[in-house]
């Protein structure tokens, strides 16, 4: 396996990753990489991460020795209310209007929370960091395995639209594995931003563009919206894991939350000595994901609308024994298609940055802004459409979130950044991954491309690769189990999640962990 010296990038495609690498080669620093490596994925993977999206970075600043949070999730725009969306028979929102279309848009906030981040943890500028993105989306890239599947699995809502249609569909068609594509309108708006700054996505024409949209379409978005617009700096959720200290993301996310209590829960057995997928690390990690589930449906939501008992919850107190009885469901929808693109950057000085960010479904609400290029998220899906719930829609809130940008620190200095992509999934992907590496001592590449399971509604989803030996005794002992569908997802890999990792070995040397999954790649300085 391949190490690096002086700085490292994992991130979901090569060439956003090379973005970072020439940021870092210019004296720029673990967030100004994370902020080049995260708008170049716009231009080569926008199904799944962009600027008409948001996110949450964790960093790290080794010279001060602390751990920032910034949250720049989208919000939901003041004109929304809890009664928004309608509930069919079926249980699902009618016409889907919570993924597709104008009124699942929220504030988009990426530009802002990459701005807030240069300005007090980086070293270079906007323009500097929005080159690399500009050139890709002007000149084109080719068409990658995981975005190809993903594009196959949105063309219908695409083809709803006639600004998508026109942009990232062929003749009605969605672009293939190897084709090339050119994203020329976002070129232009990414050079707007280069030339005048973020405030031309927040106040100037390009807000004007797609609010303008939205009003003759019925959405919800407004100049006001854009204008109010800000990332919030928050204090990250900490625990700790046998000797490792773990800082992860908190409230609105419920991911850093069930993280800290499922490894609570785990901290209590032997998981190395059962070995890796072996039946009883599988079961036990499955409990742990079942009960760590329970109380963020019914508790986590956008911290600023309700109080959230967070330092009970991650307490090693409020752990469970994961041999007692379980209560019921966790009510968890399954969500088949997830979009979301996550990435880790370390510097030559060990500051580290764990990203993580999406326009929710693969290719968002499937709008996009005439003249724009900009694929709008369908983030008002992550709310719950009920009323009266934690997560209800409310004006000017942020939905809660599976997304979990982590760090790992032992005896004081980084050890692993680690996050994923794919909706609830994000969860158990990044746990097992930290679980592969810290418990069963595999080398992370390994650690990260290593069948998953995952648990929804008490069944325990299983990919391809797990021992079959295991999958008889699980059900043996009573679990339900699932082992396929027919969805592209499944098929491609892409519903168990998109990780990426990174290691800061003993000697100072560091080691990446790209999820082949979704055309991960780590490249780095020597």
């Amino acid at each position: 396996m391949r190490k690096f010296k002086s700085g490292i990038v994992v991130a979901a495609h090569p060439l956003a990753a090379k973005a970072g690498v020439r940021v870092l080669r210019k004296s720029g620093n673990a967030v100004d990489a994370a902020v080049a490596t995260a708008l170049s994925l716009g231009s080569v993977a926008p199904a799944f991460s962009g600027i008409g999206g948001g996110g949450f970075a964790l960093i790290w600043m080794a010279r001060e020795g602390k751990s920032v949070f910034v949250d720049y999730r989208e919000r939901a725009p003041h004109a929304a209310k809890e009664d928004m969306f309608q509930i069919g028979s079926s249980g699902k929102v009618t016409r889907d209007e919570n993924s597709q279309g104008y009124r699942a848009v929220a504030v988009p906030g990426t530009l802002a929370g990459h701005s807030f981040m240069l300005e007090r943890y980086g070293k270079l500028s906007l323009k500097e960091t929005l080159e690399p993105a500009i050139g890709y989306a002007r000149r084109g890239t080719q068409v990658t395995k995981a975005l190809a599947s993903a594009w196959r699995q949105s063309a219908s809502k695409l083809k709803r639209f006639k600004t998508s249609s026109s942009v990232f569909l062929k003749k009605g068609r969605p672009f293939g594995e190897r084709d090339r594509i050119s994203l020329k309108d976002l070129a232009k708006t990414l050079d707007s931003i280069l030339k005048l700054g973020p405030s031309e996505f927040y106040t100037g024409s390009i807000a004007k563009r797609i609010c303008d949209d939205m009003t003759l379409n019925s959405g919800l978005l407004s100049i006001e919206d854009f204008e109010q617009f800000k990332p919030t700096e928050r204090q990250p959720v900490r625990g700790t894991y046998k000797g490792f200290e773990v800082i992860s993301a908190p409230p609105p996310s419920s991911g850093g939350i069930a993280i800290l209590q499922a490894l609570n829960m785990l901290e209590h057995y032997g998981l190395r000595d059962y070995g890796q997928n072996s039946t009883q690390a599988l079961h036990l990690i499955s409990e742990a994901l079942m009960r760590s589930s329970r109380d963020i449906r019914r508790l986590i939501c956008d911290p600023e609308f309700s109080k959230i008992p967070v330092e009970s919850l991650i307490s090693k107190k409020a752990a469970t024994d994961l041999t007692s009885p379980q209560p019921g469901s966790d009510d968890i929808p399954s969500q088949p298609s997830s979009s979301t693109s996550h990435l880790v950057v370390i510097d030559r000085e060990h500051n580290v940055v764990s990203m993580t960010e999406s326009v929710e479904c693969y290719f968002g609400s499937g709008v996009v802004a005439p003249d724009t290029g900009i694929i709008l998220n369908d983030t008002m899906h992550d709310f719950d459409p009920r009323m009266g719930r934690a997560n209800s829609v409310a004006p000017w809130k942020i939905p809660m979130s599976s997304m979990c940008p982590t760090i790992l620190l032992r005896d004081g200095k980084p050890f692993m950044a680690v996050g994923a992509a794919g909706a609830t999934r994000i969860i158990s992907s990044a746990l097992q991954t930290i679980l592969n590496v810290v418990e069963f001592g595999m080398p992370l590449k390994k650690a990260v491309a290593a069948p998953r399971i995952h648990t929804q509604n008490n069944v325990i989803q299983i990919e391809k690769g797990v021992p079959r030996s295991s999958l008889t005794a699980l059900r043996d002992m009573g679990h339900s189990i699932e082992t396929g569908r027919s969805e592209i997802s499944w098929r491609s890999g892409l519903y168990f999640g998109g990780v990426h990792s990174a290691l800061l070995k003993p000697d100072n040397t560091l080691e990446g962990g790209p999820d082949p999954r979704r055309d991960g790649a780590a490249l780095g300085l020597n």
